[in-house]
């Protein structure tokens, strides 16, 4: 059976309320709403935001690795971690670091919104539609649209290489201008919540 430890005080947010209404249809399933991990068990699985899930884990487990050497040929663009704020230069910019300690954004060249490093670099480049791979032990078990064109929603592309399979977790896949499917980003096997209506799966589930 499964426990999932959900976070007390977002108990009635849409992510939250859809667990527990699939614990209630599905009885080989069950969930706790703590205040902290020291109202939870060994046996219980976090779920919810990144913040609450990342306080169950040790801190080198919560260091994003959102461009993984196994996927740097699908970046199709210049990728660098840095320490210095890349003044000069229009790149978009997250933080190495940490999850969330800010949100993603294109620079201005300037000092303009600077936070404090290390960073993520990327050149810009536009995507033309972006989805969401679900990955378990190296396998697709769900893709979804999630932004680009709204009229149409295009299914998924069919991701045409392995991947590791000891890898988990939310891969961002999007189209270029130039036709090549190119990785967004890589998210961690938690606190990926889902984006879209689901459109695909690679695993024949």
């Amino acid at each position: 059976m499964s426990l999932f430890a959900l976070e007390s005080t977002r108990a009635w947010y849409k992510e939250e309320t859809a667990i527990m209404n699939s614990c209630i249809l599905n009885r080989d399933h069950t969930y706790k709403l703590c205040r902290s991990p020291k109202d939870c068990t060994k046996e219980c699985v976090p779920c919810g935001t990144v913040k609450w899930c990342e306080k169950f884990l040790p801190k080198e487990k919560t260091v994003p690795d959102y461009y993984p050497e196994f996927l740097k040929e699908h970046l199709h663009r210049k990728v660098w971690r840095a320490d210095k704020w890349p003044l000069g230069a229009r790149v978009f910019i997250k933080p190495a670091d940490r999850h969330k300690r800010f949100d993603g954004f294109i620079t201005s060249g300037g000092y303009r919104k600077k936070k404090k490093g290390p960073y993520w670099c990327s050149e810009v480049v536009t995507f033309m539609n972006e989805w969401r791979y679900y990955v378990s032990d190296g396998k697709v078990m769900i893709a979804e649209w999630y932004q680009g064109d709204e009229v149409n929603e295009p299914d998924p592309p069919r991701l045409e290489f392995d991947l590791p399979d000891n890898f988990c977790g939310a891969l961002d896949f999007g189209t270029l201008k130039t036709g090549q499917l190119a990785l967004v980003e890589a998210n961690a096997p938690y606190a990926c919540g889902t984006e879209r209506k689901t459109r695909f799966s690679q695993n024949g589930l």
